[in-house]
């Protein structure tokens, strides 16, 4: 004969046994629960960085703006409100994507696009007319404008997009996309801004477009400095942007 609790039944002759694994599994539980409110009791407890500190301010993108602000200023210096002023005002835009990847990726702006930037802004600040000539007296002088701007515009536009897609910049195999969507964004902008150029002129009678210096032969330069920058960042896959030593070593910690 069967003795009643070993067919899972208790000695007072009840419907209900001792479940072992119904109680495991509640010990269990017990246990995650409380596992699960220390760590997250721990995690209230434990310091919080500050949202931007110190070793996080974007310096390197506060030299931009003090690059893009002398171009503003000497630009307004030389006409006021001109289609040129309110080209720079636009540049100001860049500051958005370099500020937002400098403190969430870590990137800062190297300091050979730097010289760049401030090169291209010496340049096309019309430079000339600070001595009583215009850009449109030398052909060579806007030529150089317009193929300097586009190639720099075109490994920034190269590099944010990168760095925007991914936290370890531009990809040193493939981006077939990412590098064709800077190419063709970038002629689609010098193609407009261009014809914008030329129609305002028309329109608000300014004087950007100069006999001379015709719009075709401003988008030959236009397009030839998206190419020149094509062909580089092809070779040698370079960016504008770059994780400095200080974020890498805190990184690796």
């Amino acid at each position: 004969m069967a003795i009643p609790y070993q067919l899972g039944w208790d000695m007072s002759g009840g419907s209900h046994g001792m479940d072992v694994h119904y109680y495991a599994r509640r010990m269990h539980a017990i246990s995650a629960h409380a596992a699960n409110k220390t760590a997250r009791s721990s995690e209230r407890d434990a310091p919080r960085p500050p949202v931007l500190s110190w070793h996080g301010f974007p310096f390197a993108s506060i030299s931009v703006l003090v690059v893009l602000l002398t171009l503003f200023v000497m630009s307004m210096e030389r006409g006021g409100w001109t289609w040129s002023s309110w080209t720079y005002a636009f540049s100001f835009t860049i500051m958005v994507p370099l500020v937002a990847l400098e403190i969430k990726r870590k990137a800062i702006i190297t300091g050979g696009a730097l010289m760049m930037l401030f090169f291209m802004v010496v340049v096309d600040a019309g430079m000339p007319g600070m001595f009583g000539y215009s850009p449109s007296n030398f052909n060579w002088y806007d030529n150089l404008a317009h193929l300097l701007g586009t190639m720099v515009m075109t490994f920034f536009l190269w590099s944010i997009t990168c760095w925007t897609l991914s936290p370890t910049g531009p990809p040193t195999t493939n981006g077939r996309r990412k590098f064709w969507a800077a190419i063709v964004t970038m002629l689609v902008i010098s193609f407009f801004f261009e014809f914008t150029e030329f129609f305002t002129d028309i329109i608000f009678g300014w004087t950007n477009f100069h006999p001379g210096i015709d719009t075709a032969g401003d988008l030959i330069f236009d397009v030839a400095g998206v190419l020149a920058a094509g062909f580089v960042i092809a070779r040698h896959r370079v960016s504008v942007l770059r994780i400095p030593f200080w974020h890498a070593e805190a990184s690796a910690a």
